[in-house]
């Protein structure tokens, strides 16, 4: 897997003026690592939120249905789960008018999506789950001490062409070793991208490659009560809980941690 660095200014002028050209880049696949594409402060303000939301109240899993609140989870390799994971997870949804502010700030990131997708610029945002398809932003912390998640393939549909992750922690400094990999096909090499990245940048890949998040720092103790190792943001678009025989679900490609 091919991995570039581009501006903004840059990206923004493939995909809205060379589309075709940008999803074939993608799917050869090509990732790219958009530079400074959110103000990096922002950005640790919803880490922080994020973290304090954690340290404040219950965790606690809910089906995507019609009811379900905004919440957190404490993934730890739940056996039933689809991917394997150790790591803290935030859920905000685009239907409660308290998240507005969220989804006007990530409003570029899903734009782009039904950009691609050939829908109108807001589609999905205001969805409630019994729709079938709806808008999420998920906050992702993969603690020190071996926060993970097992390489894996995520649907591709037309609502899901790409695959978007905001740095919302620097490596190096955050934590040292372990974080995301993307790779062609099971056995190549794994392309690593936290050491391209910064908080605010953006890197955007297709989900139907092998990919996943390698154990981070894992010769310390698990600690996810503290504020570092690796936060991603994902604005994404999801199918719910209900039935649909549209819905597919992410795959498992390698054994987990």
């Amino acid at each position: 897997m091919r991995v570039t660095e581009i501006s903004r200014d840059d990206f923004n002028e493939l995909v809205y003026s060379r589309a075709s050209k940008f999803m074939e880049r993608i799917n050869a696949p090509e990732a790219f690592v958009v530079k400074g594409f959110y103000d990096s402060g922002r950005i640790r303000q919803l880490r922080d939120a994020a973290f304090q939301t954690g340290m404040t109240s219950e965790a606690s899993w809910h089906p995507l249905h019609d009811d379900c609140p905004d919440y957190h989870r404490l993934h730890d390799n739940y056996p039933k789960a689809h991917v394997k994971q150790k790591m803290h997870a935030f859920y905000y949804h685009g239907w409660y008018p308290h998240n507005k502010n969220k989804f006007d700030f990530f409003s570029d990131i899903f734009a782009m999506k039904n950009f691609l997708a050939g829908y109108p610029e807001k589609e999905f945002l205001g969805n409630i789950p019994s729709e079938r398809y709806i808008a999420r932003v998920n906050i992702h912390h993969y603690p020190r001490g071996g926060g993970y998640q097992a390489e894996h393939i995520d649907p591709v549909g037309k609502h899901a062409q790409i695959q978007t992750l905001v740095a919302a922690s620097e490596f190096g400094r955050d934590y040292s070793t372990g974080g995301v990999f993307g790779r062609s096909a099971a056995g190549a090499e794994k392309q690593y991208v936290d050491p391209y990245m910064k908080p605010g940048d953006m890197l955007v890949m297709s989900p139907g490659i092998h990919h996943g998040v390698d154990p981070v720092d894992p010769h310390v103790d698990y600690e996810w009560r503290t504020n570092d190792g690796r936060w991603m943001i994902l604005p994404i678009i999801v199918s719910s809980d209900y039935p649909n025989p549209e819905a597919t679900k992410p795959v498992q490609v390698g054994a987990a941690t």
